[in-house]
């Protein structure tokens, strides 16, 4: 007979003895597990971040969306005085996404976030966690993290469709785009990213393991151009600071790297980019999508081969 071992709860206070000093600095370091459960990437933006005279106890980025999210944590059923402090951080931080982790979510509380769901906008939310620790025999201690509230995705486009009375023809182009290329990019660069969920939007974003620094893959029109490309390209949002560092490894980067990089500081805005183009392309050309998915696909793997060493060593 095969001999299978049983998954057996562990109380959270063996695991993480004190909240604030515990838990609170455990969920900061590790953003991925929160992320896949909510499938987006997240970068830390702090804990016990300042919000009056009060503190939110972890902020994260959406590493695509550049969007806030605020956590309220908590190791023992949810209580009024948790749901209060996720709300007011949320408004403080104008966060888009707010979410309360707790060792269990009381009736009453996932229906308050239901019902703060339905009134929030596409984009925007709150989320019920529920946190547990199992071990199988004289293992260590894993997380799980089963999500109990989460917002209506599907009813809230259906109310801003119905709305607007009319959808882009170029977002839903690009809406079809993104549902075929997710899924080939994630079998080709699996534990890269969370993310699962298309979007009616020319570009994405995908993480780099460090704030502020994203790879990026979307249609593109150049000042001046009077065709599309298809860029691919490490996206500072910081700007010229940390474009700076990395120019001094220029020589270097490009040497080592098979594409033809522009560096960019982009106009009118705080950021600047490393950017390769496949150009001129045309998005509303489906039969020609194969092809620049796979050629999307393949120099976001090799910006991310050249740039991984740099960017883990930028200051």
């Amino acid at each position: 007979m095969v001999e299978v071992a049983s998954l057996e709860d562990v109380p959270l206070r063996e695991v993480w003895p004190v909240e604030a000093r515990d838990f609170t600095p455990w969920l900061a370091a590790h953003p991925d597990h929160l992320g896949k459960v909510l499938q987006m990437d997240l970068e830390l933006e702090g804990d016990e971040v300042a919000v009056g005279p009060f503190s939110a106890d972890v902020v994260f980025r959406d590493a695509n969306t550049g969007h806030r999210l605020v956590v309220e944590n908590f190791l023992e059923p949810t209580d009024h005085d948790h749901l209060g402090k996720l709300i007011t951080y949320a408004a403080g931080l104008e966060a888009h996404w707010a979410v309360l982790v707790a060792k269990s979510c009381r009736p009453e509380h996932r229906s308050a976030l239901k019902w703060l769901n339905e009134l929030s906008g596409e984009g925007s939310g709150f989320f019920g966690i529920e946190v547990h620790a199992v071990r199988i025999g004289d293992s260590p201690a894993a997380v799980q993290l089963e999500v109990v509230v989460e917002p209506d995705d599907f009813s809230r486009s259906a109310r801003a469709a119905t709305a607007t009375k009319t959808v882009s023809a170029w977002n839903a182009g690009y809406l079809d785009w993104w549902t075929e290329f997710l899924p080939v990019f994630n079998e080709a660069h699996p534990d890269w990213s969370n993310l699962r969920q298309p979007q009616a939007a020319n570009a994405m974003s995908f993480p780099s393991g460090r704030s502020g620094v994203r790879y990026r893959i979307g249609f593109a029109r150049p000042t001046g151009a009077t065709n599309h490309s298809l860029r691919a390209s490490v996206y500072i949002v910081d700007g010229d600071s940390i474009l700076t560092l990395l120019e001094v490894s220029r020589a270097e980067i490009e040497a080592s790297c098979d594409l033809e990089l522009r560096w960019e500081p982009i106009e009118n805005a705080q950021a600047s980019r490393i950017a390769v183009y496949l150009d001129p392309v045309d998005p509303a050309d489906r039969d020609r999508w194969p092809q620049y998915r796979a050629w999307g696909i393949e120099a976001l793997g090799e910006l991310r081969r050249v740039f991984a060493e740099p960017i883990r060593n930028l200051p």
